[in-house]
This record gives structure tokens, sequence and C-alpha cells, in this order.
């Protein structure tokens, strides 16, 4: 396998998003925390089917197939996104499946049709959700399709969210069995930014329907 230092160094050299969008919330997770998510997450999707809801520049998709993923699969409803995830894909030679869509059009059927025979693997979501800075709740839409599709699903979320979170995956029927912190580093992509790097407290979940 893959050595984490050499997985974070290799997704840090790929291509990000080149105009990313405020309303949004494009921000592209650096490798060291893509890398510690993934290495963190690969008991659970090691030779199943990883789905990776709002992928952006695909990521954290191609890091899990890169790690032994049998199956990964990202959705994002940017077409620019995806054009770039599907590039940083073909750079180094990892098959991920990348789709353009809402990610509340992502349903059973989609999922069978896409999967094919691999459909009843464990489905093991990994997603980084728009916090809801630009539009509020937005992180909820992605929690109740994970929930929905999910059989395991890892989740950051803004730190101050935590509470509200762990209530809100409970109220679902979620169990969330493990919490990693962590910090996520957003150079000055907009023209709101004052600073040249912010890193932004955030948490991890493991959450099992």
């Amino acid at each position: 396998m893959i050595k984490k230092k050499h997985l974070e160094m290799t997704l840090d050299s790929l291509k990000r998003h080149p105009s990313p969008k405020v309303d949004l919330e494009q921000y592209t997770i650096d490798g060291k925390l893509a890398s510690d998510i993934l290495f963190f997450a690969v008991n659970d999707f090691y030779n199943n089917v990883v789905i990776d809801l709002g992928c952006g520049t695909g990521r954290l998709a191609i890091g899990s197939k890169i790690l032994g993923a049998k199956r990964a699969v990202g959705i994002d409803i940017d077409k620019e996104s995806i054009e770039v995830a599907k590039e940083n894909a073909k750079k180094l030679n990892v098959d991920v499946d990348f789709y353009c869509m809402d990610v509340r059009d992502v349903d059973d059927k989609f999922l069978s049709e896409v999967l094919g025979d691999d459909r009843n693997l464990k489905k093991v979501v990994i997603q980084n959700p728009p916090f809801g800075a630009q539009n509020k709740h937005a992180d909820r839409v992605f929690l109740d399709k994970a929930l929905e599709i999910g059989d395991v699903i890892y989740t950051i979320h803004n730190y101050p969210t935590k509470d509200f979170v762990m209530k809100y995956v409970e109220d679902k029927g979620g169990k969330i069995t493990h919490i990693y912190e962590a910090f996520f580093r957003i150079p000055a992509i907009y023209e709101f930014h004052k600073k040249k790097v912010v890193n932004i407290p955030v948490v991890i979940f493991r959450i099992e329907k």
C-alpha cells in the first residue's frame, strides 16, 4: 500500500478548481487532510464502494481508489469540477466514475445502474460538504443523502456545528462511532478573504446506519 506521505504529495499535485464558485463553497481539500481521512477510513472502503458526494476536483474519490476501493464514484453539481476531476484521475491512471448531477438525485436506481454487480458491496460515503456559510442548511442536504445511500459515512463539518451534527445524525437514525478533529487549510481564493491562509477547525464523523 502507498505510504501516507506519498499519498499526501500525490493528491497535492493534482489540479485545483481554476475558478471556484463562492455560492457552492468550493474549497479544495489539502493533501494532508485528505490522506488523513482516507487512511482513517481505509478499513471500511478497501474492496468496497466509495461514493464521494460533492467530489469537487476528485481528491477523495481518487485517493480512495489508490488505497484499494473496488469502485469509486464522484458526484458534483458543477460541470467544471467534474471536468477537472476526470483530468486528475486520467493523470494518475486511476479509474473513477464521475457524474455531474445534484446529489439529491443520487438514489438506489442510479447506483444500481452505475455499480452493476458491485451494488451489493458495502457503500462508504466520504464527503466534504458545504458548511452552509453561503446557503443555509446546505450541509443537511448532504447528510440526508449520505444517510440514505451509505452503509458507513465519513463527513467533514465546521467544528462549531459539532453538537448540531451529532444530534441531527442521531435523530435521523445514524450512529456516530468515531470523531476525528483536524484543521482545514484554506488559502485566499475569494475576494472577501483577508488573510493569505487560514486554518479552520473541523470535525470528521464516522457514522454507521
